[in-house]
């Protein structure tokens, strides 16, 4: 089976949906990341659900496909479709324990994220693997660049973010200020290299539930990856983490029983070159849900 046979199972009883939010509006930089969704679906053809590195096959998890939310391409802004995210994520919520939303831009974040809130009310935590810390004002509205920034500020304590990857030359000197004055927990690309994805994501993870998180979302950006590597990126970078270090991260945080949501965004398959964006994308995909397969099957030897 591959992967995306698995994907069209449309399992009753769901461990994990799939939510697509086709949106670009919101972009600072013009892109057409409405187009990644279905292209991501397509993507996953390319791949087995076996995952040799771990011994698991994803096929073990029931999935549903939940769709696309109504994308913004037909309107002139994306608070509309922002809306519609917010109330999509909520309802995938109430469907199954784990959710993954797939974008679309990284504007996506903050209506998900407070959308899967009101759902499930709790300590939520947020980690963001991305190179930019996403704190921007949002005085122009919902962007990219603002869903950290504007969950802080509507209530989301600081010091229950953490940011891995964030690159040397990959954000202004105040939101930068701006993100460390709020208590975020920062991980530089350097300090990866240095101590390894294993030490990073461990100390995230518990860092975040000593500090009150009792569930945690993840944002894989893939703009954290090497421009070599994800050319349909708007903002990714050279000199960014290759894609090994991003299927470990994926794999750990799908292990950890913390983890209930995920979003991957800020791939436009229409700048894509050869699906090598879309497939690093489907591949990290694959590799989180491994680490949920990881996790439950612990669960039943136990």
């Amino acid at each position: 089976m591959n992967a995306r046979e698995w994907l069209a199972e449309d399992a009753t009883t769901p461990d994990l949906v799939l939510l697509g939010a086709p949106i670009s509006k919101a972009s600072i930089t013009p892109v057409q990341s409405w187009s990644t969704p279905p292209a991501f679906r397509e993507a996953l053809q390319r791949f087995p659900t076996w995952d040799a590195e771990r011994y698991v096959d994803v096929a073990t998890l029931r999935v549903r496909d939940l769709g696309d939310v109504q994308g913004d391409h037909d309107d002139t802004a994306a608070r509309a479709a922002h809306d519609r995210i917010h109330a999509a994520a909520a309802n995938a919520a109430r469907t199954a324990e784990h959710v993954v939303v797939v974008g679309g831009d990284n504007s996506l974040t903050r209506p998900v994220v407070q959308g899967l809130m009101s759902a499930v009310p709790g300590a939520w935590g947020l980690l963001t693997l991305d190179a930019h810390h996403d704190c921007r004002p949002a005085t122009g509205g919902s962007r990219n660049g603002t869903p950290v920034r504007e969950l802080i500020e509507a209530g989301l304590p600081g010091e229950r973010v953490a940011q891995i990857g964030i690159h040397p030359l990959g954000n202004a000197r105040e939101h930068a200020e701006w993100a460390r004055a709020q208590g975020i927990h920062i991980v530089p690309l350097h300090s990866v290299r240095r101590d390894g994805m294993d030490a990073v994501i461990a100390t995230a993870l518990s860092l975040l539930v000593a500090r009150g998180a009792e569930r945690v979302y993840v944002d894989f950006d893939i703009d954290v990856i090497d421009r070599a590597f994800a050319p349909a990126c708007p903002a990714s970078l050279p000199g960014g983490m290759h894609p090994d270090d991003l299927f470990r991260a994926a794999h750990l945080l799908g292990a950890d029983s913390h983890v209930v949501a995920a979003d991957l965004c800020e791939v436009d398959a229409s700048a894509d070159v050869n699906a090598m964006t879309l497939r690093l994308m489907a591949a990290t995909f694959l590799k989180f849900c491994s680490g949920l397969a990881t996790r439950a099957r612990s669960a039943h030897e136990a």
